[in-house]
């Protein structure tokens, strides 16, 4: 069960920012600088958050909250994806550093008609507390210190959310673990208890989005186009197409090589068994094996330097505008990791391959921070 607490957030006093774009744009570098000037103040009682994100086509519906770190070490918050040793150093100095946790790990569960009608009567009921508008987003957020509220959310969430899924934020997790384990047998329980939360942003899986991850690759080690379509037909059934081939099903991908596109189609002959794990079935696991190994000899695709990557929402223009402006040789437009799979994959206690997944709703840096340990 979720058992999700209040927290005493520190908050920046809107009426002093004059860029909010600037601003909280700035947070991620320059929070410990703003929480000494005074410009963020931690707010007296604790509270419960109810957080949506507007965005231009549709708005996502959450709520912040602090969650044990024993429900992460204990696989109630399922994770889908490594860390690395080097970032879980820097953010674990970053986060002693700030004396805080500036920006939420974004989870998700199977949504639950309870809740969702909780926070749907709250927020048509009740006017916003603040409103940051950011990027051409507006981040909208209901404060909730009433009692009885925050009981009946708290109720809602340990009897009917059983487990949860990172969708981003793993070494926010991890960090949090390391701290909590470093300091759980500390003599001074100030300490200890500090270390034994972290501030997450709930959100059902109905308001979450996910969007492919595209590749780029920069180099294509000199391997003529022929000779490359040629290898590619082991795997893939190929088409050419007169603009941009973005997939509609999964097991199809677009591929952009000078100026012309293709729509490259999984053969039969490769198509994933029932028996094999979620993540073999993915697209992204054929296009690494086939043919980014297979063809272009990558060996590690999570340190290769001559992949870069583009977030889905750009498009395949962005794409082509890469290839075309001399940036990358040749391109490739994912379809989407589905919500089910990573659910799926988190429950079969695997990982997705690197940058697989671009999920909306974005937690951003400072709008709402859990500080460590209280100012006053």
């Amino acid at each position: 069960m979720a058992m999700i607490t209040p927290f005493r957030a520190a908050l920046a006093d809107l009426s002093d920012i004059i860029s909010f774009d600037n601003f909280y744009g700035t947070a991620k570098r320059k929070f410990p600088l703003y929480l000494s000037d005074g410009i963020y103040e931690q707010i007296e009682k604790e509270a419960l958050y109810i957080y949506r994100v507007k965005r231009t086509h549709r708005s996502h519906t959450g709520i912040i909250a602090g969650a044990s770190v024993l429900d992460s070490l204990d696989g109630k918050i399922k994770k889908h994806e490594n860390t690395l040793a080097a970032k879980e150093l820097k953010l674990m100095r970053l986060f002693e550093e700030r004396n805080a946790m500036i920006k939420p790990v974004l989870l998700t569960y199977p949504n639950v008609l309870e809740i969702d009608a909780l926070l749907n009567r709250i927020t048509s009921s009740t006017k916003p507390t603040f409103v940051i508008p950011f990027q051409e987003e507006e981040h909208i957020f209901w404060q909730i210190e009433e009692p009885i509220q925050i009981e009946t959310i708290q109720k809602a969430f340990a009897e009917h959310v059983l487990e949860s899924y990172i969708c981003d934020g793993h070494h926010r997790v991890k960090t949090s673990e390391i701290l909590y384990e470093k300091y759980k047998n500390d003599p001074d329980k100030t300490i200890s208890a500090a270390y034994s939360s972290m501030m997450v942003a709930y959100f059902p899986a109905s308001e979450i989005e996910i969007h492919n991850y595209n590749r780029l690759i920069v180099d294509a080690k000199g391997i003529v186009k022929d000779e490359f379509l040629s290898k590619l037909e082991a795997f893939y059934t190929i088409e050419e197409t007169p603009t941009v081939y973005k997939p509609i099903t999964k097991h199809q991908m677009g591929m952009v090589i000078g100026k012309q596109w293709y729509k490259l189609t999984l053969r039969a002959t490769h198509l994933p068994k029932s028996s094999e794990p979620t993540n073999k079935s993915l697209d992204v696991h054929f296009l690494n094996e086939y043919v980014l190994r297979g063809i272009l000899g990558i060996a590690d695709v999570r340190t290769e330097p001559n992949i870069k990557y583009i977030e889905g929402p750009k498009g395949g223009g962005a794409l082509e505008r890469k290839i075309r402006e001399h940036k990358a040789e040749l391109a490739f437009n994912l379809y989407p990791v589905a919500l089910e799979d990573l659910m799926k994959i988190s429950d079969e206690g695997d990982t997705l391959p690197p940058k697989s997944t671009w999920i909306e709703p974005r937690m951003r840096n400072g709008f709402i921070t859990q500080l460590y340990f209280d100012e006053n």
